[in-house]
């Protein structure tokens, strides 16, 4: 231990080296604790402190930091003088100990010249001060101690100012709490009313107006969930400003309304629309009362409004929805009709290049349009059904080539002048299995939008091509999958579609287009479609650049049979066929079909004479194709009597309605196979070979 000379010895705890610590100073002395474990160091601060003129100091030294705690749990000390590199703690770590154990001790942090930085983050971390030891002299080591000390009693004495105060501001508090409890209390009984009145009103999007008719303002206030339409929330703006936020076409008539409410003191109960500042359409109900001054003259109109553009959109759904049940049903009533029509033009057709070989190829020109026609007006009926009543259609191996060469003539026939139309098809493409109808829905659809997208004219360019995709490229895209697909994308430079309802488009009754231009179910059907076909869709667009919509499709490794080819192996070995229908035509064409590919036929008009033929024939009829619609006695039931005749019959149901409940009741009632209408030559023959295989 180092002292000052002038301390008288006392006993103290012994130090690491055996000497015993020397008694405390007087009271005169500043009593100043040393921890520096470098002993030239400590003796060189002793010299420092010795000969002071106007202050006497005692020094007490240690080496150690748990040596130091040790000492001031016994003794007292008015300053430290700490090294931050001790044998049993090192750099800051010493300073948050010390600081832990003595809170109320000034520290003077020692430190190397090369260690400055460390001392700074010491002054900042607690220490009053710091001081290089190479750079000590007496003044400033005098000053530094002497500077921590009175720093550390202003702390303090700050410290102790600011527990009176805060104590004192503590009481202040309780006599305020108990003051305004009784306020409080009302208080919150009124915000709870108000919070439940706000709840109410934003779960029913309702808001409050006030119409002020001797000053002709009018203040709107709503909550933030009922999309006001940029009305005013708090301050009062002249009616004529907010007439003019509603749509032009429901101005004047609100304006009327709200005028003969106030003129005749009724109450107002109206809806009109409203528009924000971009454009969007929101509907609002109202309702008020008129309020008047002691002369009974009107004075303000007070009422609440409500946000029912939701319900406005739902009624419209609905009416939609309605729309779409009627076209089912009518569709199922016509689609009868049209395809017993449209089944002998199309066997017709078929059959007179095999009867009249000889046919000039302007006949043969002409055959073709008739067969083109026939099978358009198949697959425009087929297409009605299939939207309406979501029949599936027939998955076939095809070229998509050739549904798009027809798409082509089609838009380039129908499309305005304005619109330019580049199509550029691989004509190496793969092969697809899909339904031809819905494929050609899908394409049509995309391009008919491109259309009305460019009303100003433009491009419309149609690219299909081969792709192969990997798993890297699949995630690309949202339900994307690896594998080979022929791409189909359709282009347009038209408005584009805004970021905000980008991921609406594909919702059902979604549509942009005004009222009587769109349902909202076209691209909401072809992404049904696309994914029926285990495809996916992406689309890419920017407003004013136009829009891409690209169809991903899987590939097919199969080839399209040869319908000649196919025809000669389905054709018959003189089998009896008794064909059952009410159309007349339609047994006649079939009968014909039927012989001329070796079959033998006998016709029935309704159900009772075909129960009468296959009692007579009944051993000689190979199969029965009936028509399940007819009148009297319909297939269904003829089949039923059939059966009890022979439980073996082979029999086929022909309609002109063709869904997975049809298919499955005429299945469930004996049919061993479903022909629909019209049917082409091969669809017939390859029904009569599929119902040998069931029978056997």
């Amino acid at each position: 231990m180092v002292r000052n000379s002038d301390l008288t010895p006392i006993r103290g705890a012994p130090n690491r080296d055996g000497i015993a610590h020397e008694p405390p100073p007087s009271l005169s002395h500043i009593h100043v604790l040393l921890v520096e474990d470098n002993a030239a160091e400590a003796r060189l601060l002793q010299e420092v402190l010795k000969g002071t003129r106007h202050q006497r100091f005692a020094l007490v030294h240690v080496k150690r930091l748990n040596e130091a705690i040790a000492y001031l749990q016994d003794q007292p000390a008015q300053v430290a003088l700490l090294d931050l590199t001790l044998p049993d703690s090192t750099g800051l770590d010493s300073l948050d100990t010390l600081i832990r154990e003595q809170p109320s001790l000034p520290i003077v942090v020692l430190t190397n010249t090369n260690d400055e930085d460390l001392a700074v983050q010491a002054v900042r971390r607690g220490a009053q001060d710091y001081l290089m030891k190479r750079h000590v002299n007496q003044d400033l080591l005098v000053r530094s101690l002497c500077y921590a000390i009175e720093r550390k009693q202003a702390a303090e004495a700050l410290r102790e100012a600011n527990e009176v105060l805060e104590h004192r501001v503590q009481e202040r508090t309780a006599e305020l709490k108990t003051a305004n409890a009784l306020l409080r209390k009302e208080i919150d009984q009124r915000q709870r009313i108000q919070e439940r009145l706000e709840l109410a009103q934003e779960a029913g999007k309702i808001g409050t107006f006030e119409w002020n008719l001797y000053t002709d303002t009018i203040l709107w206030s709503c909550n933030p969930d009922s999309r006001c339409p940029d009305m005013p929330t708090a301050d009062a703006i002249p009616y004529k400003t907010w007439l003019q936020r509603l749509h032009p076409d429901d101005r004047s008539r609100t304006h009327q309304l709200f005028w003969q409410s106030a003129t005749h003191q009724n109450e107002l109960d109206t809806e009109f629309r409203t528009l924000t500042s971009t454009d969007e359409v929101r509907w609002t109900a109202i309702k008020g009362s008129v309020f008047s001054d002691s002369t009974d003259q009107p004075l303000r109109m007070i009422g609440i409004h409500m946000d029912i553009t939701e319900k406005k959109q739902l009624e419209a759904q609905f009416l939609r929805a309605q729309r779409l049940e009627s076209l089912g049903t009518l569709s199922s009533g016509i689609a009868h009709d049209l395809n017993n029509i449209l089944t002998p033009m199309l066997a017709v057709v078929q059959l007179l290049p095999l009867k009249i070989p000889d046919l000039d190829p302007s006949s043969h020109r002409l055959l073709n349009l008739l067969e083109t026609s026939a099978h358009r007006g198949a697959t425009l009926v087929q297409q009605i059904l299939s939207f309406a009543r979501g029949i599936e259609g027939k998955r076939i191996t095809l070229k998509i080539n050739y549904l798009l060469a027809e798409i082509k003539q089609i838009i380039e026939q129908t499309l305005p002048k304005s619109i330019a139309v580049c199509i550029n098809v691989d004509p190496d493409l793969w092969n697809i299995s899909g339904d031809a109808t819905q494929l050609h829905q899908v394409f049509m659809n995309l391009c008919v939008n491109a259309r009305d997208a460019m009303l100003q004219g433009g491009t419309l360019d149609v690219v299909a091509q081969n792709q192969c995709i990997d798993d890297q490229q699949a995630r690309l895209y949202l339900d994307g999958a690896a594998g080979s697909y022929v791409v189909v994308t359709v282009s347009d430079t038209g408005t584009g579609i805004p970021p905000d309802i980008i991921h609406r488009i594909f919702d059902p009754f979604f549509t942009t287009k005004d009222p009587g231009r769109g349902t909202g179910l076209g691209l909401s059907a072809v992404l049904g479609i696309v994914k029926s076909h285990g495809g996916f869709l992406d689309v890419q667009s920017q407003p004013g650049q136009g829009s891409t919509f690209t169809v991903f499709l899987p590939a097919c490794q199969q080839e399209p049979m040869s319908i000649s080819t196919e025809l000669d192996i389905l054709a018959g070995h003189q089998e009896c066929i008794l064909v059952v229908d009410d159309e007349e035509a339609i047994c006649e064409i079939t009968k014909t079909t039927l012989e001329t590919y070796n079959y033998t036929v006998l016709t029935a008009n309704h159900g009772g004479q075909a129960i009468a033929l296959f009692a007579e024939h009944g051993p000689e009829i190979y199969c029965v194709l009936m028509d399940v619609m007819m009148p009297t006695m319909d297939g269904l039931t003829t089949i039923s009597l059939l059966r009890r005749l022979d439980p073996k019959v082979r029999a086929i149901a022909m309609s002109g309605l063709s869904s997975a409940e049809a298919i499955a009741e005429s299945e469930r009632l004996g049919f061993q196979g479903f022909l629909a209408k019209p049917f082409t030559t091969r669809d017939l023959l390859h029904s009569l070979r599929g119902s040998d295989q069931a029978g056997d």
